[in-house]
This record gives C-alpha cells, sequence and structure tokens, in this order.
C-alpha cells in the first residue's frame, strides 16, 4: 500500500471542486493515510463520502466499498465518474456482459473505486475475496456500518460476516462510516467489526439547516396540500408506514394537482427503478415512499421530508429527514404525530423478532413518542438522545417558534411525584394520571384508592396532567424506565421539589401554534431568474449525459454562480463545486448563460479576482 503525490487539498480542489475540508474530514483521510482504522459516524450530507473517496485517488491501489444500497451504488459512481475518476459497481441488478467489464477492468487495474454488497464479498465460499488479493487492495470502505448492529435501527445479518476482512487482510485500513448511532450501537459495531485499534471520529449531528416540524395529524391531508401549494418547485419526499397508504397518498396528490409517484417493496423492481430515476432527474417532485426509499440517494435538492406516519425510532427519523438539504441550503422535516400510530407501531414491534428485539424495538418507539410530546426544543432533544450536548434553543423548530406561557406549576409538579412516590414508582403515566383524576376504573386497585393523594389532581383536564408529566421527566424531575412499559420513577432532584426547596415552572396549557409558515428560507442573495436559466441548461446536459441533474452542479453550487456572476473561467474555479473535469467538460455553458445575463440586465460579476 503506497500513498502517492499530490495532497488531499490538491485532490479536493481539482478533482472535486471544493476549497476546503469540512470539519472532521482531514483528519480522518490522514489517519487513513497512516494505514490505520477508522470508526467515523458523521450526520447525512455531513461529507462522509470524500473521506475514502480522497484516499483512494492517494493510494496506488484499489479502494472496496462495500454497501447494501444498489442505488447508492450506482448514484455514487455516477458522481465519481462526472468527476473523471475511474469508479465501478457489481451488484444483481447487472447482465453477465456487464459484470465481465468490470472484472476486466479490475484485472488491467483500471479503477480506483470498486462498489459492492456485503453479501457479495463472501459469495461462492468467499471466492470472490480471493480475487480481490489479486487486486492490490488499498482501502475497504464499510458504509451504513449500524446495519451490523442488533441495537441498530437496520440490522443485516450480512453485515456480521464483514468482521472476517481483518483476517484476510491484516494489513488493510478499514473505514466504518454511519450517519446515525447512538452509543450502545456505536460501541456494537466496534466490537463485532474487528476492528484493529480504530480511531473514533465523531461529528456534531446537528443539521442547522434544517427545519423540524410536528403537527398533528388529524386532517393532516388538507394541511399536506397547502405546504405543497407552498412549495410547487421544490422536490420533496413524502414517508408513509405501509405500501397501501404510499399509493393512496400519491394518487391523491396527483388528483389534487401536485404529480407524485409510489416507491415501496410491492412495486416490481422495474417500476421502482423508473419512479426513481424520474425523481433524481427531476421529471417528478414529489416521490411518496415507505422507508425502503431514499437509502443512500445522494439527491442533494430534496427541499423537504414529510412523515405522513410516525417513524419506529429516532435514528430512523434522523436518517429519513436528514434527506433534505444535503446541498446545504433551509429544508424542512414534517412531521404528522398521532397516537394511534404508537399503537400501531407496539403491535408490530410485539409480533415481530425475539423478546430481546421486541424490548430494543418498543424501547426506541418509546423515545420517538417521547420526542413528539414534548415540549422542549426539537433540535435540542435530538443532539442530547445522540449524546451531544446542546443548551440553547435552536430558534427554527414548531417548539421555539411557539408563544408557550411559563406559570409556577410547583404544587402541580409536588401533586405528580407525591403521586409516583405513594405509587412506589411501579405504574406508568397513564395509571398515574388515572390516579390523580380519582378514576373510578377498574383498574385503578383498591388499595391505591385508599391512599391521600388519590384524586388530588381532579380539577385539571387529563391532557394538563400529561403534559406537566412530560414536562418534569424532558427537565429531569422524574424519569422513564427502559423497556417495553416504561414505569415512571423519581430522581435525585425530586427530593428539592417535593421538600419545596425549588420551584417548577411548566407550560401553563397544551395550546400551542399549529400550523406554521414553511415558506422557503433563502440561503443568500441570488439572482433568481439566473438560476432559473443556470437550472435549466443543467437539464439539458444532465439529459444528454443520462445522470440527475445534482450530479452535474448541485442547487448550491448554482446559486453561488446566480450570486457571484463569474464570467470567465478563472472566477468560475472559484466557485464551490467546481472542479477541473467539471469545467473543462460543463462550464463554457454556464459561463455563456452568465455572461448573457449580466449584459441583459447590466450588471457586472461580484468576484474580485
Amino acid at each position: 500500500m503506497t500513498v502517492k503525490e499530490p495532497s488531499p487539498e490538491y485532490i479536493l480542489q481539482h478533482q472535486f471542486g471544493y476549497g476546503e475540508f469540512r470539519y472532521g474530514q482531514k483528519e480522518i483521510i490522514e489517519n487513513i493515510l497512516e494505514g490505520k482504522d477508522s470508526f467515523v459516524l458523521m450526520p447525512t450530507g455531513g461529507g462522509k463520502s470524500l473521506c475514502y473517496q480522497v484516499p483512494a485517488l492517494m493510494f496506488d491501489g484499489l479502494t472496496v466499498v462495500v454497501s447494501p444500497l444498489i442505488a447508492l451504488m450506482k448514484d455514487q459512481v455516477d458522481q465519481l465518474r462526472l468527476n473523471g475518476i475511474p469508479a465501478a459497481f457489481l451488484n444483481s441488478t447487472q447482465s453477465t456482459e456487464e459484470q465481465r467489464w468490470v472484472s476486466q477492468q479490475l484485472n488491467d487495474k483500471k479503477l480506483k473505486l470498486l462498489y459492492v454488497a456485503p453479501e457479495r464479498i463472501f459469495a461462492n465460499e468467499s471466492r470472490f475475496l480471493s480475487y480481490l488479493k489479486q487486486c492490490k487492495v488499498s482501502l475497504f470502505a464499510i458504509d451504513e456500518a449500524h446495519c451490523i448492529s442488533s441495537w441498530g435501527h437496520d440490522f443485516r445479518p450480512e453485515y456480521l460476516q464483514l468482521a472476517q476482512l481483518k483476517d484476510y487482510f491484516p494489513e488493510i485500513p478499514v473505514i466504518a462510516l454511519t450517519a446515525t448511532a447512538d452509543k450502545q450501537t456505536r460501541d456494537d459495531i466496534l466490537n463485532k467489526l474487528n476492528l484493529k485499534q480504530p480511531k473514533t471520529f465523531v461529528s456534531s449531528f446537528n443539521r442547522a439547516n434544517i427545519y423540524y416540524y410536528i403537527e398533528r395529524k388529524k386532517n393532516y391531508l388538507e394541511r399536506l396540500l397547502n405546504y405543497l401549494d407552498q412549495h410547487k418547485t421544490d422536490a420533496g419526499i413524502i414517508y408513509c408506514l405501509s405500501r397501501n397508504s404510499t399509493e393512496e397518498v400519491a394518487q391523491k396528490l396527483t388528483d389534487a394537482g401536485f404529480p407524485a409517484k409510489p416507491y415501496h417493496a410491492g412495486l416490481d423492481q422495474q417500476t421502482r427503478q423508473r419512479h426513481q430515476e424520474e425523481f433524481l432527474r427531476d421529471e417528478v417532485r414529489i416521490m411518496v415512499a415507505t422507508v425502503a426509499f431514499g437509502m443512500g440517494i445522494n439527491k442533494s435538492n430534496v427541499r423537504f421530508v414529510i412523515h405522513v406516519d410516525l417513524p419506529k425510532n429516532i435514528e430512523g427519523y434522523y436518517q429519513e429527514t436528514g434527506r433534505a438539504g444535503r446541498d446545504g441550503l433551509p429544508s424542512d422535516a414534517l412531521l404528522f404525530y398521532g397516537a394511534g400510530d404508537v399503537a400501531k407501531l407496539r403491535k408490530f414491534a410485539e409480533v415481530e423478532g425475539n423478546k430481546e428485539q421486541t424490548d430494543i424495538m418498543i424501547g426506541k418507539l418509546n423515545k420517538m413518542q417521547q420526542f413528539c410530546e414534548a415540549r422542549t426544543c426539537r433540535r435540542k432533544y435530538l443532539l442530547n438522545y445522540f449524546g451531544e450536548q446542546a443548551n440553547n434553543n435552536c430558534g427554527s423548530c414548531d417548539i421555539c417558534l411557539s408563544d408557550f406561557e411559563k406559570v409556577d406549576a410547583t404544587i402541580e409538579a409536588q401533586k405528580i411525584l407525591s403521586a409516583v412516590y405513594r405509587l412506589k414508582e411501579s405504574f406508568g403515566m397513564q395509571y398515574v394520571v388515572d390516579f390523580l383524576k380519582g378514576s373510578k376504573s377498574e383498574k385503578i386497585k383498591e388499595e391505591h384508592k385508599e391512599l391521600k393523594t388519590y384524586g388530588i389532581g381532579h380539577d385539571l383536564p387529563k391532557e394538563l396532567w400529561m403534559d406537566h408529566i412530560r414536562d418534569l421527566v424532558q427537565l429531569g424531575f422524574l424519569k422513564q424506565s427502559e423497556g417495553a412499559y416504561p414505569v415512571l420513577q423519581l430522581t435525585s432532584a425530586s427530593n428539592k421539589v417535593l421538600k419545596g426547596e425549588e420551584k417548577v415552572w411548566l407550560i401553563k396549557s397544551a395550546v400551542r401554534k399549529e400550523e406554521f409558515d414553511l415558506a422557503p428560507k433563502q440561503a443568500m442573495s441570488y439572482e433568481k431568474p439566473l438560476f432559473e436559466k443556470l437550472k435549466a441548461v443543467r437539464k439539458t446536459l444532465a439529459d444528454k449525459e443520462n445522470v440527475a441533474g445534482f450530479q452535474i452542479f448541485s442547487d448550491a453550487t448554482l446559486i453561488e454562480m446566480a450570486a457571484y456572476l463569474p464570467i470567465n473561467e478563472p472566477s468560475f474555479r472559484r466557485i464551490s463545486g467546481v472542479g477541473d473535469i467539471k469545467l473543462s467538460l460543463y462550464g463554457s455553458y454556464f459561463l455563456n448563460e452568465i455572461l448573457h445575463y449580466c449584459q441583459e440586465n447590466k450588471i457586472s460579476s461580484r468576484i474580485e479576482m
């Protein structure tokens, strides 16, 4: 394994068209170049791929990228080829002739990156592994590494075999990457991959350009249509839980004048592939899909992700919403929440897998429910869930944008904490509220009806008590046990409140702003008419090349062009996302359009040379 010149910075600028590395990328690349193993936890859109693509061009051998996602393989290989990088993939969608061509390229040492699925590596008694030994492999990159963990949200048994890579290639560095993993999942990944003293790199989970909103699910279709009417030119993904609801929502949107295509496992592969290609090429703006869609899709100009149904866990929600705004431009994540979805998903979990797996799934579902019902900053909740400290509210979620009035609710808090104490910290939220309300239900045990605290909360609505309990959990005055049926428990902070030594301020009522103005946010000032003209140029070139438009240049790159107005090659070269190959292939088309626009509108370039 030999490292060759030029430098990582040179490759980044001239091959990929970026002026500088994002936070953490340089350190990861240096660790790989030193021949060391790496574990990378970086959010979607954070630039994970560059962490192994740049070293791949510096090593003299082949980089093998292990990915479970066929769509990701094609997408990334197309992108690499447009940047002049020799790359290929091997998977079940290819004909025998296509696979033979890839094998010949490998034999001739013409490829720098090869994308394969984990099951192919170990197929036919590991013959492919033996074949790779002849190909002078310099690096293994394991994408979607959370798939190896049974604690993860997308466990795939075939990933377990990847631990053998180190047995076959003990001296070859391995980089494992994922966008989504809590502490438990991270430890499990490192334990199962058999990496050699790996260095761990954890980037911030904060996707600052994504605006998070949760609204009540009741009458969601009317609200959805209203939202789409405000975003007529934007591309987006709408997630549904079932195949039937996917088809139903897609049809309703199409009937209402918003053409949408469904995507789910019930469609044949050819139809799914066609719908996906139409979406990638901006021929269809709206994709209505189950969670099967979007894994690894690198469409950078998705402006919104909407969940019509509740995701099964926060990891899935974070990953799916992360498909919006990968170009760094402002984007929306809107979720319609209804308690009925929780019951439905709980039933699914109870019949899926063994008891251990069921408990894990229900525990994660409980956290998802808490996230939706919490009245604290959405972004702060997400970051804290993934172990990242967040002290300040974000100002860009539905909670932060609502005007909640807080009142001294110390007495109400004391009633709740007293009830939990009297019930010996053995019951869940619903039971505690029924107990406080003095419910005559048979569910309330007779001995509990004799306690002094029974019925002391009869004067307040049930929903308000539920909200108060959720708030106390968020503030740390209460906690919920893990498992399928969490019970309320006191914390070290509870005692001061019970003794009257600390006041508790809670939100006055459950009323909050129910509908938000999710109008497009502008990233920078730019010439909008020119931006539309540049998009048309991009579409023409993309159709000619048979690729998606964003693979030519992203929306963010076009916006920079429309903002800074480069009118010659040196100034055009300074636009982020313009590398040497793309400059030579496409530069003249965009420069001609910009120059014509500047002359027509009597304006000058805004780039100082």
